[in-house]
């Protein structure tokens, strides 16, 4: 017969035993199953691109032309229930420069919208993750902030124009272009005012900026000469507002829609392309 102490201990056990087992049991699921977000990185499949192939007599005929490039910075909302209309009305496709951070926060687009354009054709490019002033970080930090979005980008199927960076406030300095040409980007703007030459930089790539201040004229004239010469013009929009505010990053849409229907007068003349388009012409990778 068993020691009466021996009993004792085997019944403790038994009892701490059956108390313990639908915790152990229920831990264990947790530890084995995986997390919605887990399951939706593991079944969400991003759609092959669709890539146009032009015959060589098409690219010789287009890089006979000049290009226009609309961009536009940070992601405002503005940017989808202004600009993205006015440009669809005249079968227009642009370019936006995203920051991750600011996706569904107050003022910006959401991934909703964000999903929305790049359906449509748009680029999505890297504005960096949180948008800080590129020449003030370390070149550690620098790669963080362009390799991050550009991660955010590529997780979101967003994948056409995650290597092609937009520098937030214009900054940067040679860390910046070094941490681009090691990391494989295809090109980055800047906030450079100017047409953009046939033979530049494709880390220094300027632009027109719209202002509040911005004479319409004159942009005619550039959107001319740029015809004349066969060159480049990457206009720069923030947000689109008929009132300039205290910071004069908005533009009135009924200026912007001007700006456009010119532009689309002189299509015989010129290409009317995305950022990653105009890549796809001048055959940089």
């Amino acid at each position: 017969m068993l020691d009466k102490k021996l009993v004792v201990v085997y019944a403790i056990l038994i009892s701490s035993f059956l108390i313990a087992y639908p915790f152990m049991k229920s831990s264990a699921l947790i530890l084995s199953e995986p997390t919605k977000t887990e399951e939706l990185m593991k079944t969400t499949k991003c759609r092959p691109q669709k890539n146009t192939v032009l015959s060589h007599q098409e690219i010789q005929k287009m890089q006979n032309k000049a290009n226009i490039i609309f961009t536009m910075d940070d992601g405002w909302e503005t940017q989808f229930t202004q600009g993205f209309h006015i440009l669809k009305e005249n079968g227009i496709k642009g370019s936006i420069a995203v920051i991750p951070t600011k996706v569904d926060t107050e003022g910006y687009m959401s991934l909703s919208q964000l999903n929305t354009l790049y359906n449509s054709g748009w680029d999505l490019m890297n504005h960096t993750n949180t948008h800080r002033h590129l020449s003030r970080l370390s070149k550690k930090q620098q790669k963080s902030e362009l390799n991050g979005a550009r991660t955010w980008l590529n997780n979101h199927c967003f994948k056409r124009a995650s290597n092609i960076a937009v520098y937030p406030y214009g900054s940067y300095n040679q860390d910046t272009l070094k941490t681009l040409q090691e990391e494989h980007y295809r090109s980055a703007r800047t906030i450079a005012d100017g047409i953009q030459p046939n033979n530049g930089n494709k880390y220094l790539v300027r632009t027109i900026n719209l202002l509040p201040s911005t004479d319409i004229e004159w942009v005619k004239e550039q959107i001319d000469k740029a015809i004349n010469k066969r060159q480049t013009i990457v206009f720069t929009n923030h947000r689109f507002e008929q009132k300039a505010d205290k910071a004069q990053m908005n533009f009135d849409p009924a200026k912007f829609k001007t700006i456009v229907n010119y532009v689309e007068s002189k299509k015989d003349n010129l290409n009317i392309l995305t950022y990653s388009e105009w890549l796809d012409l001048k055959g940089i990778n």
